[in-house]
C-alpha cells in the first residue's frame, strides 16, 4: 500500500470523528466529486472511501437513500455513489459554487473535516522517503480556486498550476504538508514525515562530516607530499649540511616518518617541540626550497 493510500485509510476510519463534523467531511467529499447534469456523484476504486461515505450519509441524511454501483473493468472495480433524491443533497449543501459557510463554519474542527473529505477523494502525498509533495486535483477549476483560497486563509500556503486544463493545488515543503495532514486528522502520518525528515537530516550531517574528514585527510596527505618533495630537493641541490641543526633534524624525521601526523612528529624530536614550532620549521624548509628553485630556474 502506498503512503498516500495509508493516509486515506486512516482518514476513512470515521468512527472517532465527532458527529458534528460529519456534514463538513461529507460536504468535502462531494465538493471534490463530479457533477453529472444536476446530480453530484462520487467515483472511486477505493472501497474504504465508499464505506466512509455510506457511514457519513447515514448520519447526515438519515431519511434519504443512497445507491452504490460497482463496475468491473479489466479486473478493477469502480464504485459510483449517489444520494437520492438529488434535491436532498442540494438543499443541504447548496450548488457548490461557493464553500457553504453553514456547513464549514470557519472553525478548525469543521475546516479540518472539510479538507479531510476533499483529500480522501482527490488528494495525494508522496512517500517522504522519496520527496515532499502534496497535491489536490479537483474536477472543476472553479471549485479548485475556492479551495486554494480556503487553504491559504487557514495558514497553509499552497500553490497552483495547470495540468491538462485542470488546476492542481500543491505544496512541496515538508512543513506545509505536515501542517496539512495534522489539520485534517492524519497526525500519525504527519509524524512519519517528521521522523523521515530527521533521519535524512542526520544522514546528511554524517555524510558531510565524513566528506569533511576525507577532504582534510586529502589536504594533510598533499601537504605531507609537498614538504617531502621540498626536503628532497634541498638535499639534492644544496646538501643536508646547508641546513641548521634544527631544520636538519626536522627534515630527517619528516622523511623517515611520511605517514605520521604533525602531533606524532612533535614527540619524535630529541627535545620535543610544539605543533606551532614544527609548523614554523616546515614552513622554513618550504621557503628554502622555493628560493633554491628560483635560483636554479
Amino acid at each position: 500500500m502506498s503512503f498516500s493510500s495509508e493516509i486515506k485509510q486512516e482518514l476513512c476510519d470515521v468512527k472517532e470523528l465527532p458527529q458534528s463534523d460529519a456534514p463538513a467531511m461529507l460536504y468535502g467529499m462531494f465538493f471534490a466529486g463530479k457533477t453529472l447534469g444536476k446530480k453530484q456523484i462520487l467515483q472511486t476504486e477505493n472501497l474504504g472511501i465508499i464505506t466512509a461515505v455510506q457511514t457519513l450519509s447515514n448520519i447526515v441524511f438519515p431519511n434519504a437513500h443512497y445507491e452504490t454501483k460497482r463496475l468491473v473493468k479489466n479486473g478493477s472495480s469502480l464504485y459510483t455513489f449517489e444520494i437520492k433524491p438529488s434535491d436532498v443533497l442540494r438543499e443541504k449543501f447548496g450548488d457548490f459554487s461557493a464553500i457553504n459557510s453553514n456547513i464549514v463554519s470557519g472553525n478548525d474542527s469543521s475546516g479540518g473535516a472539510f479538507l479531510r473529505g476533499i483529500f480522501v477523494i482527490c488528494g495525494y502525498v508522496t512517500d517522504p522517503k522519496k520527496g515532499y509533495h502534496l497535491e489536490i486535483v479537483l474536477h472543476e477549476n472553479l471549485r479548485a480556486e475556492l479551495l486554494l483560497n480556503f487553504i491559504n486563509e487557514h495558514g497553509m500556503t499552497v500553490k497552483s498550476t495547470y495540468r491538462q486544463k485542470n488546476m492542481v493545488l500543491y505544496a512541496k515543503t515538508s512543513e506545509i504538508i505536515e501542517d496539512f495532514l495534522t489539520y485534517i486528522g492524519a497526525g500519525g502520518h504527519s509524524l512519519e514525515i517528521m521522523r523521515v525528515k530527521i533521519e535524512k537530516d542526520l544522514r546528511n550531517r554524517a555524510n558531510r562530516s565524513v566528506n569533511c574528514d576525507s577532504a582534510n585527510l586529502d589536504k594533510t596527505v598533499a601537504a605531507s607530499d609537498k614538504i617531502r618533495r621540498d626536503i628532497e630537493f634541498i638535499i639534492k641541490t644544496a646538501g643536508e649540511a646547508s641546513l641548521s641543526p634544527e631544520l636538519r633534524e626536522t627534515a630527517r624525521l619528516r622523511l623517515e616518518n611520511p605517514e605520521s601526523s604533525l602531533s606524532e612528529l612533535c614527540k619524535m624530536f630529541v627535545n620535543p617541540i610544539s605543533r606551532s614550532g614544527l609548523n614554523h620549521r616546515l614552513q622554513k624548509l618550504a621557503q628554502i626550497a622555493e628560493e633554491l628553485r628560483k635560483t636554479c630556474g
